[in-house]
């Protein structure tokens, strides 16, 4: 007998001999206790004698098979199924299983190996003759759901893995064809459809069955059945069938469709059999299947009602709703329809509710929603689900089940913080984000009402009012007022008012009244810019209304709009205060720090006041702070300052950008964020290795580097003090100490 041999890793060398008797399935994951199984298959005409023969499992000693009572002859064409020494062959798991004419034979023992087969690794199991030669090997694969075995596809084939799958039959096939072996003739019924999905009464019913040949052979002489189960017992009978037809010549792997229809289809339930009747067919078990499907009462189209607006993020203690609208031309009844978010369903009403063409309805959990807002259409109120800031689906349902109207919104859409999330149109898709908006509504909502987004016939509306933060008393103030048509017409004429609401009530009165201007028809979609100017306002908060006035508007809850800036009196001007030194190259620890000068007639608040470099601005003191004139102030990054100077100044200790040794800008911004002193200084123009950089003359400019040099201070700065560089009007020094004679002995 020629033998080659093999050696692995732990030096065991082992023969392989030509044999048709091959390992055919192995259940190494039973569902529990010892339902272990090796399953081997004579694939010869002769049979086989399994005295002697035995299992080695992984790196265990051999188990050899052993008789149950049945004789240890494996005839030709058959299954050997080998359990372990304790199981229960009457009571076991497998006894109805098992098919009588396969052997059934043990182990020895009670495991195969030490222990048992592992379930969570790989392992290889040998099939040694009775002289130890090795008939077959194979290494399953670990990665099978619990009571599925390893299988062979070709039993007739060798053991590689392309030649093993997982079962797909719960507890195996011991003793008969594998799961995933094919077969040589099997036509299978392998779907059957119906169209539409959701029929209703007096719809024609188109029925496709689909039929599949499965087997590896061709099919002939076959016949597809269809019945209309009409007692609904899922039994086919003879007076129930509703198609009956032959066919032949259908390839291996290849599908026909079988049609038939069911002609006006009254409503109920329906139940619809295939059978196809195939003579040699090896597995009749997938000949038979079965459609339930239901036909409806006409009912409600898709998107009859339409979600059509959502308050999803409302303030504290505004509840919830949602606001749908009908768009068709028939009265609706909500009786039995259903709201649903992703994780529940809720019954909207069980009585009878309608809702008319082109009206709303709002859906609530509270009805203390009418302290929010005056909702002129009906409330339903019931156990609405809590709608996620975060996104959520908003479906309803008919009394049918069947979805009417859906959408999943995120917060990207609109409609935050306590405003509404409004549907544009009611004939664009639901689930398109470019058809929602947040309210424009000055009510934030409009619940039971016309959107605020929804385009209309005739419709103007201020789209912006703007002004500055701040206005100089004596000056002019401007007011840019934006006019827009989002209606479907060309506007009539139209005015634009400016109020100044004096007594700050939010109504424009005619006693407030500052201008008016007038303007021509506005196309659709355009826009106008107004520029109007008052110079009738007070130090301190003032507010103002802005009323555009149209015949006709469909909407004019967007006609008026509001604002508001703070007057003030300024007496400071540029360079009424000055950068006067800096310390940009400190030596550490100490900080850095700015002095800048009063060299106005008159006190400066430096409230509000703001140091700028190229990248960033900080307000250097946000309280009052007053600057007299010829008076110096400190800003420093922290108080350590006092550490190395005497400070008798005011000193502002505030953390401002770094100023950088290669050079940087100091920009000084007063209250109204306007530019008071500013520079952009270098290494060149001096102040280094803790040094200041000190300006000669406060009336001369910032910018010229003439202007500026290192202190020559012994304190090497003079924060707080005149500079040192600063010509004085009488000022005398000790230029030195000169002795004589020069060398005295």
């Amino acid at each position: 007998m020629a033998r080659v041999f093999f050696y692995f890793l732990i030096g065991t060398s082992i023969c392989f001999a030509q044999t048709s008797l091959k390992l055919n399935e192995i259940m190494f994951y039973p569902v529990s206790g010892n339902n272990e199984f090796i399953e081997i298959y004579n694939n010869s005409s002769t049979s086989i004698d399994l005295t002697g023969y035995s299992i080695k499992y992984y790196s265990s000693s051999p188990d050899f098979i052993t008789g149950t009572g049945q004789g240890m002859i494996l005839p030709p064409q058959s299954y050997a199924v080998i359990f372990e020494a304790d199981y229960d062959i009457e009571n076991g798991l497998y006894k109805d299983l098992v098919p009588p004419k396969a052997l059934i034979v043990k182990i020895i023992d009670n495991y195969f190996g030490t222990t048992g087969m592992a379930n969570t690794s790989d392992r290889t199991i040998w099939l040694l003759s009775d002289n130890s030669d090795t008939l077959d090997v194979y290494t399953y694969s670990a990665d099978n759901l619990q009571a599925h075995s390893d299988e062979k596809i070709l039993f007739g084939a060798d053991s590689s893995q392309i030649n093993w799958l997982n079962s797909i039959s719960a507890n195996g096939t011991p003793g008969f064809r594998n799961s995933v072996t094919p077969v040589n003739y099997d036509l299978e019924v392998n779907s059957i459809s119906i169209s539409p999905l959701v029929p209703f009464e007096g719809d024609n019913i188109h029925i496709s069955s689909k039929i599949k040949n499965t087997g590896e052979n061709t099919a002939d002489d076959f016949s597809v059945y269809i019945y209309n189960d009409v007692n609904l017992d899922s039994i086919a009978q003879s007076w129930e069938e509703i198609f009956s037809q032959s066919y032949n010549n259908l390839q291996p792997g290849d599908s026909l469709s079988v049609v038939t229809d069911i002609i006006s289809a009254s409503q109920g339930l329906y139940n619809i059999i295939t059978k196809v009747i195939y003579g040699p067919d090896e597995d009749t078990s997938d000949n038979t299947a079965w459609k339930n499907f239901t036909v409806y009462p006409t009912g409600t189209d898709y998107n009859d009602i339409v979600l059509n607006e959502i308050m999803y993020a409302p303030t504290p203690e505004e509840p919830e709703w949602v606001e749908i609208y009908n768009r068709s031309s028939e009265e609706i009844n909500l009786n039995g329809w259903i709201f649903c978010d992703l994780s529940s369903s809720r019954l909207i009403t069980d009585e009878d509710i309608f809702i008319s063409p082109g009206d709303f309805i709002v859906l609530t959990r509270d009805s203390s929603l009418l302290n929010f807002y005056q909702v002129p259409s009906p409330i339903v109120k019931f156990s609405l689900p809590a709608l996620n800031n975060t996104g959520d689906a908003v479906v309803i349902k008919d009394s049918l089940g069947l979805t009417i109207d859906s959408l999943v919104y995120l917060p990207d859409w609109g409609g935050d913080e306590g405003k509404s999330l409004e549907r544009i149109s009611v004939d664009e898709s639901s689930t398109y984000e470019g058809n929602w908006i947040t309210s424009e509504s000055i009510y934030k909502a409009t619940p039971g009402k016309i959107n605020s987004a929804t385009p209309k016939q005739n419709d103007l509306k201020i789209l912006k009012f703007e002004t500055e933060e701040y206005a100089i008393i004596g000056e002019p103030a401007e007011f840019v007022i934006t006019v827009n048509n989002p209606g479907l017409n060309t506007s009539p004429a139209f005015t634009v008012s400016l109020y100044h609401d004096v007594n700050k009530d939010s109504i424009a009165q005619s006693s407030e009244l500052i201008s008016s201007s007038n303007s021509g028809p506005l196309l659709s979609g355009d826009s106008t810019v107004f520029n109007l100017y008052t110079m009738n306002f007070e130090d301190g908060q003032n507010y103002f209304i802005a009323v555009m006035t149209a015949s006709p508007d469909d909407d004019t809850t967007n006609n008026t709009a509001f604002t508001d800036f703070r007057g003030m009196e300024v007496y400071e001007f540029r360079n009424d205060l000055v950068i006067n030194e800096f310390m940009y190259d400190p030596v550490n620890p100490q900080p850095e720090w700015i002095e800048i000068l009063n060299r106005s007639t008159i006190p400066v608040d430096l409230r509000d006041h703001r140091l700028a470099d190229s990248r960033d601005t900080t307000t250097i003191c946000p309280d009052d702070v007053i600057l007299f004139p010829g008076e110096f102030a400190v800003i420093a990054e922290d108080s350590t300052i006092r550490d190395y100077f005497n400070i008798t100044v005011p000193l502002i200790i505030k953390s401002f950008s770094a100023l950088n040794n290669s050079g940087d800008k100091i920009i000084l911004l007063d209250s109204l964020n306007r530019v008071i002193d500013s520079l952009e200084y270098s290494p060149d123009w001096g102040g280094c290795d803790g040094v200041s950089l000190e300006r000669m003359y406060s009336d001369s400019s910032s910018t010229d580097p003439q202007n500026w040099n290192s202190s020559i201070s012994r304190y090497k700065a003079t924060p707080g003090y005149i500079n040192s560089l600063t010509p004085k009007e009488k000022d005398i020094c000790a230029a030195g100490i000169v002795p004589s004679p020069p060398f005295p002995v």
